[in-house]
């Protein structure tokens, strides 16, 4: 006759091996839980930054949106700008301290050059690029053509 149960040794042996997946699936579940919530809480500290180095390279070459540019400085900003109108030209701010500058020191902050052709212009009408991939410096353009130029000759 065959014995129809299990020995007390085999018996213990499946408890061991069941005991050592269930903890192995434990495991893998609370390491890719604890991955996911580093992960959330890294990009909710860090969310920001990730969205500025992610303009700076793939706004290269593009027209960039004048909320992202503080027109008294010449540098893409990490959050959006303040529009404020000023002797009737729209103007686009990070702080009240950069504006006042630009009342202060108006012919100074308001206009630059072409970065294509070197003409004069406001920066209130300019279209603004990125100088260079992955570098946060603008370049302001007179019209889209000299925009379109520009990458042109920078691609080239």
């Amino acid at each position: 006759m065959k014995k129809k149960g299990l020995s007390k040794q085999q018996l213990l042996e499946k408890q061991i091996l069941d005991n050592k997946k269930f903890n192995r699936i434990t495991q893998v579940t609370f390491g890719f839980l604890l991955l996911c919530v580093v992960s959330i809480l890294l990009f909710r500290n860090y969310g920001h930054d990730t969205r500025f180095l992610y303009r700076r390279f793939t706004y290269y070459g593009k027209e960039i949106s004048l909320k992202l540019v503080c027109m008294n400085s010449q540098n893409l900003q990490f959050y959006e700008t303040s529009k404020v109108v000023y002797e009737g030209k729209t103007y686009y701010f990070c702080s009240q301290e950069c504006f006042n500058h630009l009342v202060n020191h108006f012919q100074e902050v308001a206009f630059t050059t072409d970065a294509y052709t070197g003409d004069t212009i406001n920066k209130a009408d300019a279209v603004i690029g990125l100088k260079e991939r992955w570098k946060p410096q603008l370049v302001y353009f007179k019209n889209k053509q000299n925009f379109n130029k520009y990458y042109e000759s920078k691609n080239k």
